[in-house]
């Protein structure tokens, strides 16, 4: 049994769409590994999705199986986006200077994953970004660690517009079999089995303007980041129950003892947290079920059927009714509106 005084630290679920990328690189097919550690591809849509830091490591676990390759994460850390970190990784691209894209990563780290701790330390004509684990944090694999700072070198370089070195490389995992790949790809000195996780840098090296800064740009999303943690951090219940929703949607309409009961609740301490974050759980339930819908119907390989099966109704007919009672148009007729957009 798992300890509940021990926090259950989550990632942003788009943070795992360079991992699938790097997977069909490898000729895999990454949706039957998501099953498997029961992340729920369609979710991967939701910008605002969270994944439980436990089943970001079984994936990557799993991709190193399947690939035979230990440097999976590095690989995987060479596919992302900005936009995989949505505010913070559009926010980091137009910062002043690539220091000041650091400054934000330590900020704002949190948004990336509640058990990441990163802090940036200027220490004479050197700056490191220390990854120390926060309190309670999940065990992270080798490979989610190779991810992470493949993932901060990646956004330094297109920060800057070209490539940059760190001066060096500690890392808090154990030595690969062949060591000399990460310092080819990391283009530095890499020193394993460290005490901590840290990427040092010359200050002279990130700390030059830069042409493509915008300033207004980056406090823009600087504000979206600070309001989504601030909202992630305050309403955890309200995502805590939507998330429970979603995975027993399929099986139909979950009730409040259920979710409550998933969540190590009693029914009446569920229906409480959720009263003082202004919500309550019917109105959850309703709320899921309309966001899905209207998502799934903009698939058009998806049936009405289909969607109706997703959603928990037993019959399609039931799914159109509700469908028109939350929207005012029947499912094949809204389906038809977002496709003539």
């Amino acid at each position: 049994m798992s300890d509940s005084t021990v926090p259950q630290h989550s990632m942003l679920a788009t943070f795992v769409l360079p991992i699938a990328r790097a997977l069909r690189l490898r000729g895999v097919d990454p949706i039957p590994l998501f099953e498997e550690c029961g992340i729920d591809p369609a979710g991967l849509a939701r910008p605002d999705w969270r994944i439980p830091n436990v089943q970001g490591d079984a994936l990557m676990h799993l991709a190193i199986q399947e690939t035979d390759d230990e440097a999976f994460g590095l690989l995987a850390a060479q596919q992302l986006q900005p936009q995989v970190l949505h505010g913070l990784g559009l926010a980091w691209l137009a910062s002043d200077t690539v220091l000041d894209g650091l400054r934000r990563l330590t900020r704002f780290g949190q948004v990336i994953s509640t058990g990441a701790n990163p802090a940036l330390v200027e220490e004479g004509d050197r700056v490191h970004v220390v990854l120390a684990d926060a309190p309670g944090a999940d065990e992270v694999v080798p490979a989610a660690i190779d991810y992470s700072v493949g993932m901060i070198s990646r956004m330094c370089n297109l920060t800057l517009g070209e490539f940059i070195a760190p001066l060096s490389i500690d890392m808090r995992r154990p030595a690969p079999g062949e060591p000399q790949r990460w310092e080819y790809e990391l283009s530095c000195r890499v020193n394993f089995e460290a005490e901590v996780t840290r990427i040092t840098w010359a200050s002279a090296d990130i700390q030059d303007p830069l042409v493509t800064g915008d300033s207004e740009l980056a406090r823009v999303n600087d504000e979206q980041s600070q309001a989504y943690l601030d909202s992630f951090l305050t309403h955890s219940t309200t995502r805590k129950v939507v998330n429970e929703i979603v995975n027993r949607l399929p099986d139909g309409p979950p009730s409040q003892e259920q979710i409550a009961s998933d969540l190590s609740l009693s029914n009446r301490t569920l229906q409480r947290k959720l009263k003082e974050e202004g919500t309550s759980f019917m109105d959850l339930l309703q709320d899921t079920r309309l966001q899905l819908a209207q998502k799934y119907l903009k698939q058009p390989t998806r049936s009405v059927l289909e969607v109706a099966y997703m959603l928990g109704f037993s019959e399609p007919s039931t799914f159109s009714r509700a469908f028109k009672r939350w929207t005012g148009k029947a499912p094949v007729e809204y389906r038809e509106e977002q496709q003539s957009d």
